[in-house]
């Protein structure tokens, strides 16, 4: 070899240690980090989910008065100020935009023509973080585009 090809062949040698570097920086960023937690608080993110639903129930249903309505929810409120001064955060993706990188347990999926990009149709179970990082995946319900359907902007049949 001569010192031509020797330096090309240390330059594309470096090259690709960076490429592999730039590669695992990627993936270590991407990763879903999990955090291991102690028995108590398993039992805060147990609190933190059946807070959610009670809060979610609570819009739904018909309570005799404003009054005790009111004070249902000034006691969840109470319950999720617990949670937050203990850094347990909950999070509900509901009609929020979906892409694969999301840390979620994607139940089902369902598709429909009308839509023009992939949302979460509803949340089953809210994600819920410790000091901001996953402790218990959220599970959901996602709405995406049809794509064996007609494109709704331009009346052309879309294949996959």
């Amino acid at each position: 070899m001569n010192d031509n090809q020797e330096s090309n062949s240390v330059s594309n040698n470096k090259i690709m240690e960076e490429i592999k570097a730039v590669r695992k920086d990627i993936k270590n960023s991407i990763v879903p980090k999990f955090v291991e937690v102690s028995i108590q608080t398993k039992d805060l993110v147990e609190h933190a989910v059946e807070i959610w639903r009670l809060e979610n129930r609570l819009k739904i249903i018909s309570i005799d008065s404003e009054e005790n309505k009111k004070l249902i929810a000034n006691s969840i409120n109470k319950l999720k100020r617990y949670l937050e001064k203990n850094d347990i955060g909950i999070i509900d993706y509901t009609n929020q935009k979906y892409n694969d990188g999301l840390n979620l347990d994607v139940l089902a999926i369902e598709k429909k023509a009308e839509i023009t990009e992939s949302i979460i149709e509803e949340t089953k179970e809210p994600t819920v973080t410790h000091k901001g990082k996953v402790i218990n995946k959220g599970k959901v319900i996602v709405l995406m585009r049809d794509n064996n359907s007609k494109d709704i902007t331009t009346g052309v049949q879309n294949e996959q």
